[in-house]
């Protein structure tokens, strides 16, 4: 199925089944759309004009609630070899010196506002409808149809002379305020590359503008031991960067000690968390504004050991799901990874998957009053996914078909008039 833009005005879809996220599995459905928003879900219609989708598992549009559209014209991801993870931080800081070494500054923004625009059509193509954008530049994402988002300026440098220089980029990033479908929000990038009194300033800021922060954190056991004792293979790729200011970071620091200082800002994202421990995981299930984010296949192809994302659950935090980038991941299909938690989480819950890359994401995103279900008042943004007829209207059986097949999603919808 190709992405399908719904005709304006008020009218009436048919699904053979709806999974409203929101509320039980709904089969048939009819979905009354206006204006860009759903205004009823039921087994039966009113009318007797209604437009048939036909045999497919209507879900609200999928949310990714971390990625960087920046790399989405790689034709792959960048290998992670015997370097690990700090080796492949290397050659991604490689990969961008290649493309951008012999072009001007504004062909870099071209090409990456090209690159931005390919990631949010692909999103669009694979059912995605919201996406939590981390970038590099001040400029706002291009206007694409179907798809909206919170674009995150991403910041980074331990030099101290760059300090204000990184305050006054978010500042202005935030003063631009709502650019079309898009909010702004801020991304001191991880503690291996911004200190706690710069990621604590930035927090600050955001509180002045109600913008939410998103910080990768205990991402890597690497980073661990650069906090802990200022060694290690990540310590040595940033010196080879020149880019390792030991004096700015406090010998002994944990992931935790960030925890405290984000749990400041209006909203906090804490992007991994692969290495949190239970003391962590208590502090963020006390604190309602602060979400984790987990991209299954990124963290597979740096963790083979498993991801504790029971334990968080179980722990009472919130969580939501990614993709991180193509720097990491071959796609950015959101449902290819709550595919990959279906096969490594057992233990999780098929309805509980779902959640994780729709109404939990979106609510992660500030924008679960909008996103995320199926019901009044939410935006007409659906991910379809075709269905053998045999299997409905088995609400258990689709869902299984949903999260265990390689069938692919794609998004419908119909833009506010």
């Amino acid at each position: 199925m190709s992405p399908r833009r719904l005709p304006a005005g008020r009218l009436t879809v048919r699904a053979a089944m709806a999974f409203p996220v929101i509320g039980p599995p709904v089969a048939p459905a009819f979905v009354t759309i206006e204006s860009g928003h759903v205004r009823e879900l039921s087994r039966t219609s009113s009318t007797a004009n209604w437009m048939e989708l036909g045999d497919v598992a209507l879900l609200p549009a999928l949310v990714n609630a971390h990625t960087h559209l920046e790399f989405s014209d790689l034709a792959a991801p960048i290998p992670v070899d015997r370097g690990g993870f700090a080796g492949w931080i290397l050659g991604v800081v490689a990969s961008r010196q290649t493309r951008w070494a012999s072009v001007s500054a504004a062909e870099r923004e071209a090409e990456m506002a090209k690159a931005r625009r390919q990631g949010l059509l692909e999103s669009i193509e694979s059912g995605v409808g919201l996406v939590g954008e981390i970038a590099t530049t001040l400029a706002p994402l291009p206007e694409t149809p179907g798809i909206a988002g919170l674009n995150f300026l991403e910041l980074l440098g331990l030099d101290p002379s760059r300090r204000e220089t990184l305050i006054e980029r978010a500042r202005q990033h935030l003063a631009q305020g709502d650019t079309g479908a898009w909010r702004a929000g801020l991304s001191p990038h991880a503690p291996y590359t911004v200190d706690p009194e710069l990621v604590a300033r930035l927090c600050a800021l955001a509180g002045q503008f109600d913008a939410p922060v998103a910080m990768h954190l205990a991402e890597s056991m690497e980073e661990l031991e650069l906090l802990r004792s200022h060694s290690g293979s990540l310590v040595e790729s940033l010196r080879s960067l020149e880019a390792w200011f030991p004096g700015r970071l406090p010998r002994g620091i944990e992931p935790g000690d960030y925890l405290k200082i984000l749990a400041s800002a209006p909203q906090a994202l804490v992007i991994h968390g692969s290495f949190l421990g239970p003391d962590d995981w208590s502090f963020l299930a006390a604190q309602p504004h602060m979400h984790v984010v987990y991209c299954p296949r990124t963290h597979a192809q740096f963790h083979p050991g498993g991801y504790p994302l029971h334990e968080l659950l179980h722990a009472g935090v919130q969580v939501a799901v990614g993709s991180d980038s193509r720097a990491s991941t071959p796609n950015l299909a959101m449902l290819e990874e709550l595919r990959s938690i279906a096969r490594s989480h057992g233990e999780v819950s098929p309805q509980l998957i779902l959640e994780l890359g729709t109404i939990r994401a979106a609510r992660a995103l500030r924008a679960s009053d909008r996103f995320g279900g199926i019901g009044p008042g939410r935006v007409a943004a659906f991910a379809a996914v075709e269905m053998p007829t045999e299997l409905l209207p088995d609400s258990e059986a689709v869902l299984e078909e949903l999260l265990h097949s390689s069938r692919p999603a794609t998004l419908i919808y119909q833009l506010q008039e």
